[in-house]
């Protein structure tokens, strides 16, 4: 079974990104270097990654319930194709700023 995210946590994680890159953002703005554009656009590219993972991760699911109508907990299995592919790059995003 694929793992779970609970949308507190999702939402605890988030916060926790937003807080550890703005002081970077806002120093990339006032002073731009090479590594700051770099950061600036990956935050872009994995937010457009990771909203196309969420389409096709939704899309699959869907196609499942579609095959087997009858299995439970359709909405769940819903939201966590949906979380999966944010849950995943926040988690990371957390890990690697913390260094």
């Amino acid at each position: 079974m694929a793992k779970r995210h609970s949308a507190f946590d999702m939402g605890i994680s988030s916060a926790e990104v937003i807080a550890r890159r703005m002081p970077g953002l806002w120093w990339g703005m006032l002073n731009p270097t090479a590594a700051s554009n770099a950061e600036a656009t990956k935050m872009v590219v994995e937010k457009q990654m990771a909203f196309a993972e969420t389409c096709f991760a939704v899309q699959t699911e869907l196609f499942m319930m579609m095959a087997a109508p009858w299995a439970a907990g359709g909405a769940d299995r819903l939201m966590q194709a949906a979380l999966g592919p944010s849950a995943k790059r926040v988690k990371a995003n957390v890990k690697r700023l913390r260094r």
